[in-house]
């Protein structure tokens, strides 16, 4: 952990290959989570299990280490605390161990900062759904594919391991200095530049992120969790006044919405998910 008030910057170790937890992308193979959960785990047990992740999620050294980053970005920032938090990607948590550990985290976000929960993944089944309403989420109901513009609140951005083209995509919505109001945790901004440099740029377009770069602080988080793959390469990055006033004049002008052409995306759009949104809004009826 990096001294109090001191942030420590992270260097990306070329001889790891950017890993982006996908499973919306066939192409993309999953990481192993040898999971014993099921999709048939009843409501009150998976409901059980996730009260006992985030228990030992908050008390490992990874959940002090994280809090602790969030209170130095939160001073540098000159911010008392979190009213929002917008998570995108969490994955299927009723049987993904990633995921079920990811939404622990999320939960002891939500816990220590009392914040406001917006959660999105088509791949949420209409039990997760109720689950995540059980807990005060607020589950929106369409695929914004990560185009939620932010209110004038601080909001704590949370998308783990979650598609570069989705914070991409962020970005472009809320292409401002709002953008000193967000704490984005996320796949490292470091290892995706780095990343794009052994790639055609042509087949990764990600011109927003790449553009703010320059802008970032980045502050790296110690995976030293029990299962080091649920929070690898995921940083805190924020935008600090004293950088976003040396952007240049037309900086901001430049907004043009993203276009990956012929590129290979690794989320699901609006149109793919549509029946699928439908479907898993939970009936009145359903107990």
């Amino acid at each position: 952990m990096q001294d109090r008030g001191e942030f420590k910057l992270v260097t990306y170790r070329k001889k790891r290959l950017l890993c982006v937890r996908n499973s919306h992308n066939a192409h993309v193979p999953l990481p192993d989570d040898n999971d014993n959960d099921s999709g048939n785990t009843s409501c009150e047990a998976l409901f059980g299990k996730l009260l006992e992740a985030e228990t030992e999620l908050r008390n490992s050294s990874f959940g002090d280490d994280i809090f602790h980053s969030l209170k130095d970005s939160l001073s540098a920032l000159n911010i008392d605390g979190i009213s929002e938090i917008l998570c995108y990607g969490l994955g299927s948590f009723s049987c993904r161990r990633s995921s079920k550990y990811q939404l622990a985290l999320l939960l002891s976000l939500k816990n220590h900062y009392g914040s406001r929960v917006h959660i999105y993944d088509p791949v949420f089944t209409p039990k997760e759904i109720q689950l995540l309403e059980r807990f005060d989420f607020n589950v929106i109901k369409i695929n914004e594919e990560g185009k939620r513009i932010i209110e004038d609140n601080v909001t704590l951005v949370y998308m783990p391991h979650c598609s570069v083209h989705l914070t991409n995509n962020f970005l472009y919505a809320n292409w401002s200095k709002i953008l000193t109001k967000c704490i984005l945790l996320t796949n490292s901004f470091s290892a995706i530049e780095d990343h794009s440099k052994f790639r055609n740029y042509m087949l990764m377009p990600i011109d927003y992120i790449l553009r703010i770069r320059p802008y970032v602080t980045e502050i790296a988080l110690k995976n030293n969790f029990t299962y080091e793959e649920v929070f690898h390469d995921l940083n805190i990055h924020i935008f600090l006044e004293r950088d976003i006033v040396t952007v240049p004049r037309d900086f901001w002008s430049e907004r043009e919405e993203p276009s990956y052409g012929d590129a290979t995306i690794d989320y699901f759009t609006a149109k793919q998910t549509e029946p699928v949104d439908v479907k898993n809004r939970p009936n009145e009826d359903e107990t």
